[in-house]
């Protein structure tokens, strides 16, 4: 671990944490945004997901003249999920804020949030676990759709199912709640959607949506090198797929004639993830405990095998094809 400056016995107001994987040449965009942050009140942690790139020495080299706290873990080659768990872990500030290797926050976007949550009325704050706002390209045009008032008040699943809001979205959360929460640490995958997490949370506390622009989400950027928030190809997911399109089924169906496409495509994908992780269909049907669910899935079925027998010709039919699984299956 390295620290640059020692933190106050409270801690600071927010943990700003930074998951990367051989990002050194974009690290530098998070670390002059915090370098800008018009409120200072924060740390930054960087959990290095086993780089190979010089990350730890550039790291150490900022700490020494960043002017605020920084605090680095490394660990081996495990997924951003991991990352993540052991970041909320080691967490110092009340506020968690999660920015990944090759963004940025804008200058005024801890203060914003800070101003946020203190209009959130005291006696009401616990049932609140934090605050979500919008993001903006690095050219500057809004990512998603705006929320339909703001503030909004809500529990995500009926932001994401009954209001329909889509899009990237960032969120601060509270640290003390997200230690209530943590990611599966399931062996053999890199990637485990973050939706699940927020969603089950969701389902306990409220958010405060607010329609303003708090992260620079960079997209079709140089991609050299990787990045954990990068979609990993679906053979290396699937199991991090799997246990979420299990969990989704299990928990969220209530909201399928709100929104039912993202259950169609769970019921669509999981046998085709099951399959890529070597997993009994049997066995994964029989964890998926709604019979609504069982019947969708069974529907859905056909399509299934013929996206799948479509996927296994297409790499047999490209070997030596460098393409990751994600970009022939777009929007998984």
């Amino acid at each position: 671990m390295i620290a640059s400056t020692e933190t106050s016995a409270d801690g600071p107001l927010f943990t700003v944490f930074t998951p990367t994987y051989n990002r050194r040449h974009t690290l530098e965009r998070v670390f002059d945004s915090l370098r800008a942050q018009t409120l200072r009140d924060f740390e930054w942690l960087v959990v290095d997901d086993g780089s190979t790139d010089g990350t730890p020495e550039l790291i150490a080299d900022w700490a020494k003249t960043a002017g605020f706290p920084i605090r680095f873990f490394r660990q081996l080659h495990s997924g951003k999920h991991i990352a993540h768990n052991l970041a909320v872990r080691e967490a110092r500030g009340q506020f968690f804020a999660p920015i990944d290797s090759d963004d940025a926050l804008l200058p005024n976007t801890l203060d914003t949030v800070a101003r946020t949550w203190n209009e959130i009325p005291v006696s009401d704050r616990p049932g609140f676990c934090g605050i979500w706002g919008l993001c903006r390209d690095q050219n500057g045009a809004n990512v998603g759709d705006c929320y339909p008032t703001s503030p909004l008040d809500a529990h995500l699943p009926e932001v994401n199912y009954v209001l329909r809001i889509r899009g990237e979205k960032w969120p601060v959360l509270r640290t003390d709640v997200l230690r209530k929460f943590s990611f599966p640490e399931i062996p053999r995958t890199p990637f485990i959607p973050e939706a699940m997490l927020w969603l089950e949370m969701g389902k306990t506390y409220k958010i405060r949506c607010v329609n303003e622009v708090l992260r620079v989400y960079h997209v079709h950027d140089d991609r050299t090198g990787t990045t954990l928030s990068d979609r990993a190809g679906l053979k290396d997911s699937a199991p991090g797929r799997l246990c979420y399109y299990v969990w989704l089924l299990n928990n969220n169906l209530k909201y399928f004639r709100h929104s039912p496409l993202p259950f169609l495509k769970a019921a669509v994908m999981l046998p085709i993830v099951a399959w890529l992780s070597e997993r009994p269909l049997r066995g994964v049907f029989a964890s998926v405990d709604k019979f609504p669910a069982r019947v969708l899935i069974c529907i859905a079925l056909p399509l299934s095998v013929l996206l799948y027998g479509f996927e296994r010709m297409s790499v047999l039919g490209h070997k030596g094809d460098a393409t990751p699984y994600s970009s022939r299956w777009p929007g998984v």
